[in-house]
């Protein structure tokens, strides 16, 4: 009995402390307007950095699988906002790749701090989490700087709430942004270009809607995709 209360007593401090995150969320993020990046990269640009460095020496396999997912998608964000104000002022975090064309290569630049390494944004959102816990919810979690992503969550993301959070976080997102039109015996359901990059992840996209959002029988559903505002987030734009 005590050495099981040892071991779930070393699982829950083993999470790393987000409180420093919490509190720049809550000074200069409104889900509403976006970061206010200027006022972060004057204020408390070496607070953030602090934070991600911070997070790099997190020893991971020490984390359960739920605390790793909170972990990550935290990490996450966190460095997506630390990327956008490094480079500040610009007008979409596609501006910092090298990229002409198709501009998203500064997704695969190895700068987020982990264990003595640097790894990518890519390879967070797509090894690291993706590929490791096959959760679509999770794109409504991570934040790309754009207007069209999904707003960060006011909160950072613990282990121990990681699913009410997530749950919490696509109904958010689907009843501000989904619509339906009735075409004839066709109910069109325009939804975020989201689910369209992602299918596979999203399975059934119909079931998956379903669990979150209203949806009115019909004879024939089909899908249509937003277009993807890639210009910051920017509470100033």
């Amino acid at each position: 009995m005590i050495h099981a209360l040892a071991i779930a007593l070393f699982a829950v401090l083993a999470e790393p402390d987000y409180s420093a995150w919490s509190v720049l969320l809550h000074k200069y993020y409104d889900p509403a307007k976006g970061m206010n990046y200027a006022a972060l990269k004057a204020h408390d640009e070496r607070a953030l950095e602090a934070i991600r460095l911070q997070l790099g020496r997190v020893d991971v396999s020490a984390l359960s699988a739920r605390q790793q997912l909170a972990y990550w998608i935290n990490v996450y964000n966190v460095n997506v906002v630390a990327t956008v104000v490094e480079h500040y002022p610009v007008r979409s975090i596609r501006d910092i790749s090298t990229d002409p064309i198709i501009r998203l290569n500064v997704f695969k630049k190895e700068r987020v701090p982990f264990g003595g390494a640097k790894i990518s944004l890519d390879d967070v959102e797509n090894a690291r989490i993706r590929t490791a816990f096959h959760d679509p919810r999770i794109h409504f979690a991570i934040n790309c700087a754009a207007k069209s992503c999904p707003p960060i969550r006011m909160e950072p993301y613990g282990g121990d709430r990681i699913d009410v959070q997530l749950d919490d976080q696509v109904r958010r997102f689907l009843r501000s942004t989904v619509r339906f039109e009735r075409k004839g015996d066709t109910m069109v359901i325009h939804v975020s270009r989201i689910l369209d990059w992602f299918n596979d992840d999203f399975g059934d996209k119909l079931a998956f809607l379903r669990r979150y959002v209203s949806v009115t029988p019909a004879s024939k559903t089909e899908f249509k995709y937003d277009d993807y505002d890639w210009s910051l987030n920017d509470w100033r734009r």
